[in-house]
């Protein structure tokens, strides 16, 4: 029982990846008959003294993970159990084969005399992501309604649940003794409250102001704390990867390193890949670095030569736009890829483009922001029309059609309550493909095209750790 008291405990821990990771691990205790009613009357209890609409949401996730990975059975008491009810508490819910009839209680519209309070405006682009702010902010100038004041009134009221301590504590606690130039993983109670007055706005909006619900719901969406595709997904370091490189040194001993890497995808994994890599490869108070290395196909007739071609496409790759995704459902656990044509994706230029490319926004959950923007990448597979990415044994599974043509495994590297601020995560990821049907381009030969790695190479160095890091970018391409 007293594991089990602990894992509860850090359902509430600020450190977004701990949230996440204990919330796997209840939901396996939800799965497991040995111990599911003893975790189930825990949760129970827990859920039940949840004040705020977000604190709701994350204690539903554990027992949805469950259902979905562990074969949970979800009872009524679980609806009986919450408090502060959302749209999308009920789309758990209803996930979870639970009908609730209880609506969001107290709604208000906002006064037209409320001034928004100045703590509101400060903690945007602080202590959470400016996008929820953003939402409100696009669907008021679309409609001329007060989704800003109102999401602003209800952040007023929420106040009052935690009235000793309505920020939790300060956050950058965990990172001021490390100097300059970190930022936290973090989402502590006052992301929680936003998120939470986020939700009852859109609740306003669809009780008040006729906004359809289905458009309610997909808003609601944003305040997801675990993408349901990736929410399954278990560090896990490959074997091929052993954590120590030889990215130091000038190009040509990168590129030497760029090959070890492939060749050890290729020895473990026959007939497989390397389709893209991401991850810190050295973590230290006064050296970090983070390598990528994604592969790219070329036709023949482009204007840029092979050895301007990696300062070429560091531009090209800069702007490039992110994959689009989709989902059947709101909460399915299979996301669509909509792949782009190959026009799309080429580069003028070069006649070049990449074989993988890092995954959107939708769905995001603001737990796992340390996989985005530059850790998922996944086949863009120009001309193919779709592909679903699916969870399997701890991984992600790319299919087209039945067939599956890539994996995508990630695991820890340098893990911590902070990472360095030019760093895309604390995580490192790797997309293997399987076999070479991810490279196949429609009306083109196989001695039409060749390939090669794009790397990027990213080392920051200081001399005090009260300085920022000094940072140095070092980009090349490697033929295969």
């Amino acid at each position: 029982m007293e594991d089990l008291r602990i894992l509860i405990a850090r359902l509430g821990w600020p450190s977004t990846a701990a949230r996440w990771w204990t919330m796997q691990e209840l939901a396996a205790r939800l799965g497991d008959p040995s111990s599911r009613d003893a975790t189930e009357a825990a949760l129970l209890g827990f859920l039940g003294s949840r004040k705020l609409e977000a604190e709701v949401v994350e204690a539903l996730y554990v027992f949805w993970i469950a259902a979905q990975a562990h074969g949970y059975e979800a009872r009524p008491k679980l609806a009986e159990s919450i408090l502060k009810p959302s749209i999308l508490s009920e789309l758990l819910l209803e996930s979870l084969g639970l009908w609730p009839d209880t609506p969001v209680a107290g709604l208000e519209e906002v006064a037209e005399d409320f001034e928004i309070p100045q703590d509101f405006s400060g903690v945007h682009g602080a202590d959470l992501p400016r996008m929820f702010r953003t939402s409100m902010a696009e669907i008021g100038r679309a409609t001329g309604l007060p989704f800003v004041r109102q999401m602003a009134f209800e952040w007023s009221v929420n106040k009052g649940v935690y009235p000793d301590a309505p920020f939790q504590g300060d956050p950058w606690h965990f990172s001021r003794p490390l100097g300059e130039g970190f930022i936290g993983q973090i989402s502590s109670r006052t992301a929680l409250r936003m998120i939470s007055a986020y939700l009852r706005t859109l609740a306003v909006a669809e009780e008040f102001w006729g906004m359809p619900p289905d458009r309610a719901e997909d808003r609601a969406l944003l305040a997801l704390p675990v993408h349901p595709t990736l929410a399954f997904l278990r560090p896990r370091r490959p074997a091929w990867f052993s954590g120590q490189t030889d990215f130091d040194g000038d190009d040509k001993v990168m590129e030497g390193a760029v090959r070890s890497l492939v060749e050890r995808v290729q020895r473990e994994r026959p007939g497989d890949e390397l389709m893209a890599f991401s991850s810190p490869v050295v973590i230290s108070m006064d050296r970090c670095v983070e390598v990528s290395v994604v592969r790219w196909a070329q036709a023949a007739g482009g204007s840029v030569a092979d050895e301007g071609l990696a300062e070429h496409l560091r531009d090209v790759w800069r702007t490039g736009r992110l994959l689009p995704s989709d989902s059947p459902e709101p909460l399915g656990t299979t996301t669509i890829l909509v792949l782009p044509a190959s026009h799309a994706i080429a580069d003028e230029k070069s006649k070049a483009w990449p074989l993988a490319k890092p995954l959107d926004f939708d769905r995001l959950g603001y737990l796992q922001h340390d996989l985005y923007p530059g850790r998922l990448f996944l086949p863009t597979m120009p001309g193919h029309g779709q592909l679903e990415a699916t969870p399997r044994d701890g991984m992600l599974e790319v299919k087209s059609g039945s067939e599956v043509v890539a994996d995508l495994s990630y695991w820890n590297a340098g893990w911590g309550p902070v990472r360095p601020v030019q760093f895309d995560g604390n995580c490192g990821t790797a997309l293997v493909s399987r076999g070479t049907a991810y490279r196949a381009t429609p009306g083109s030969t196989a001695s039409d095209v060749r390939s090669f790695y794009f790397w990027r190479v990213r080392a920051l160095h200081r001399k005090s750790s009260f300085d920022r890091f000094d940072e140095k970018l070092t980009f090349g391409v490697t033929f295969v």
